[in-house]
């Protein structure tokens, strides 16, 4: 006998509840309790992870269930489903179809995705059905984190609609034809069709979150007003002449059946999809579960447009629970705790469908626990192992000694060895430290390449220069210093607009990648004009680097002739 917990995360509502469960058999109710999930719980997964492990502590707490071994479901909305067919191949040739399928299908990126697979029915036609849920890495992630963080250990992470599925089948198992569960929560509608052996579900974002959002219009409610209002007088208004006394409730109910007609039309929808798509058969009951479902007139409303039989869940045929509880509220609580069940058959049983999104670490973990026992009984081995070990090393020991001694002896004749190998090293090591001594003055002379390569493609054709010269300080090459001469009548043709000869060519020097970037850092000096046919100046092109050590020394003020 054995004690697991399991956890509903809904959109508004959290769910836990506590089972006891055996190998084989039905799981036994111990304890449940709800929680509000936190305003803005999912929005980021780290919010998630933070405000789901407060919830869940304090929903512990309140009901007085201890941390354990946990099975997890998430909200319809926070996986993607998907249903298609493969060919019925080998085993190996499924897998491989299904691996592509998800790569088609998935919506986000497979590196950031968990997902999980699960066969529907027999081969029929030579073909394969195939559940695909996914669900994105982080939000697992920041689930798994929050209930390691508040001392629950992961061991399943499954969706409510397959849960929902599990359960049915384990509490209705002689319900021939198509069954579809219809779970109206908080702010989506799951629709679950259960038809022997094959499931098929769909996820609607018309719930009663959609029906508190009207009756606030409405009637110019707040949403908490609007919530309380419907649970307290809400009811389904019926077809034809129906009118409620209260004018208030009457103009109510008219605004929630508004809604259940337009999930209603979405339910149609959903059937003809399954009947076309997934050759299913068309529902023959309906089974009505989640908090929304309890308005009054409920079960009326879809017997009237769906023109099936229909009834509530109940999770608890076949499921134990405890007998000094209370009938009324339980008969309440139980519309929110068919998912719970459905995941505490998971553990003691083997389900139609198991899907299970649980991250690798977890997996790891899981399977190190496993194989805990066996580690024991393995570490038992090794110390036995170790106390023969010390009795054989005790029992070499004395020929270790003599054959130290020979080993002792080779050593010394390999010294001389030794020594020869340490001269040639030496050598080496010479020749090496002259070897980068000419790959210095190499690049030194890639350097002085790059600057004339430079220089030669910053002077306008026409012009000469008549002196180079190296600009040295402590001995290293700062930059050059450039004497270049042009033609008078060249000079307004080699000029570049808005600019003077000696400007452009400081310009163009800017733009070689050796040379300092703005043109500022490149001084320009004139040279001696007695010459009417030439025109003379000194140019200064200072190399990067020394561009960035100028810039760390105080500004000095420099100038420049003017021609």
């Amino acid at each position: 006998m054995e004690r697991i917990l399991t956890l509903n995360i809904g959109a508004t509502r959290l769910a836990l509840a506590e089972f006891e469960v055996r190998p084989g058999k039905g799981p036994n109710l111990l304890r449940y309790a709800f929680g509000e999930v936190p305003e803005g719980l999912t929005e980021t997964p780290d919010s998630l992870a933070v405000g789901l492990e407060q919830a869940l502590r304090a929903l512990m707490a309140s009901a007085g269930i201890r941390a354990g071994r946990t099975l997890v479901s998430l909200s319809g909305q926070m996986a993607f489903p998907r249903f298609v067919k493969v060919l019925a191949e080998t085993p190996e040739k499924v897998r491989e179809q299904i691996r592509f399928e998800v790569e088609q299908n998935v919506p986000f990126p497979l590196s950031e995705a968990i997902w999980s697979d699960a066969l529907i029915g027999e081969p029929l036609a030579g073909e394969q059905h195939v559940m695909i849920v996914a669900a994105r890495a982080d939000i697992v992630s920041a689930v798994t984190k929050a209930l390691l963080n508040a001392g629950c250990e992961p061991e399943v992470v499954d969706v409510a609609p397959v849960a929902l599925y599990n359960g049915v089948r384990f509490n209705y198992p002689e319900a021939d034809g198509c069954t579809l569960v219809v779970d109206i929560g908080a702010r989506c509608t799951n629709l679950v069709f259960v038809e022997q052996d094959r499931i098929f579900y769909r996820t609607i974002p018309v719930a009663g979150n959609t029906i508190t959002s009207e009756i606030a219009k409405t009637f110019g409610l707040s949403q908490e007003d609007a919530e309380t209002f419907k649970c307290e007088r809400g009811l389904v208004a019926q077809g034809g002449a129906f009118a409620v006394d209260d004018p208030d409730v009457d103009r109510l109910s008219k605004v929630i059946r508004n809604v259940m007609t337009r999930l209603n039309a979405e339910v149609t929808r959903s059937i003809a999809f399954y009947r076309s798509q997934q050759e299913g058969n068309a529902p023959v009951r309906v089974l009505l579960t989640g908090a929304s479902a309890q308005l009054p007139y409920m079960q009326n409303f879809f017997e009237e447009k769906l023109q099936v039989e229909v009834d509530f869940l109940n999770p608890f045929q076949t499921v134990g629970y405890p007998g000094n509880i209370d009938p009324e509220q339980f008969g309440r609580d139980a519309f929110s705790l068919p998912a719970l069940v459905g995941l505490a058959l998971r553990r003691g049983l083997s389900c139609p469908v198991e899907i299970n999104l649980v991250s690798q670490d977890i997996a790891a973990r899981k399977t190190f626990r496993k194989r805990l026992p066996f580690l024991t009984i393995a570490a038992l081995g090794l110390l036995v192992s170790a106390g023969i070990w010390l009795v054989y090393v005790n029992n070499i020991r004395s020929l270790y000694e003599s054959q130290s001694e020979k080993i002792q002896r080779r050593i010394d004749d390999h010294q001389d060895l030794q020594e020869a190998f340490d001269k040639v090293d030496k050598q080496a090591k010479s020749a090496q430290a002259r070897a980068e001594a000419y790959r210095a003055l190499l690049q030194k002379r890639g350097k002085w390449m790059g600057m004339l390569t430079a220089v030669n493609r910053a002077i306008p054709g026409g012009l000469w220069i008549t002196s180079l010269k190296a600009n040295r300080e402590g001995g290293e090459v700062k930059g050059l210093n450039l004497s270049v001469s042009v033609w008078k009548d060249l000079e307004e043709t080699r000029s570049a607009s808005g600019k003077t000869i000696d400007e452009t060519v400081a310009a163009r020097l800017a733009e070689q990648p050796v040379f300092a970037d703005d043109p500022k850092q490149i001084p320009i000096s004139k040279k001696d004009q007695s010459l009417p046919w030439m025109t003379s100046f000194n140019i200064t092109a200072n190399l990067k680097a020394a561009e960035a050590e100028q810039a760390k020394k105080p500004a000095s003020g420099r100038s420049r002739r003017s021609r």
